[in-house]
């Protein structure tokens, strides 16, 4: 699977799924299809579920996710052109820009999408 960090300038998408019980900001995320390279899927799962191109796609790190069974790589990645978002609720409730100072901290977590987001609104994520 692969955890997507969409940035536009000082400011990183910031979605909620629509379905389950995991209620809090998460990242762009999605499988990737057998024959697939990840970067591929990375650009796939952002236009399917926010309607951007995306460029500048860099490989972050991985995490073994064993709640699922499922190996995690995290992207970080900037918009490439319009920023218009056109979400699908199917798979979101809500995606808004966040700026870099309002990006929250939702406490303890253990996830590669906290560690990418805090990241982010450090200023640490890789360019």
């Amino acid at each position: 699977a692969v955890i997507v960090a969409i940035r536009k300038g000082d400011k990183l998408l910031m979605s909620r799924y629509a379905r389950g019980t995991y209620h809090r900001y998460a990242l762009i995320a999605g499988y990737v299809e057998v024959g697939e390279t990840f970067e591929e899927c990375v650009r796939r799962e952002v236009m399917e579920e926010v309607g951007l191109k995306v460029k500048n796609i860099r490989y972050y790190k991985s995490q073994p996710w064993s709640f699922s069974g499922t190996l995690l790589f995290g992207f970080f990645c900037d918009v490439d052109g319009d920023d218009t978002l056109t979400v699908d609720h199917e798979e979101l409730s809500m995606a808004q820009w966040v700026e870099r100072d309002k990006v929250p901290d939702q406490g303890n977590n253990i996830s590669l999408t906290k560690e990418m987001m805090m990241l982010f609104r450090d200023g640490k994520e890789p360019r």
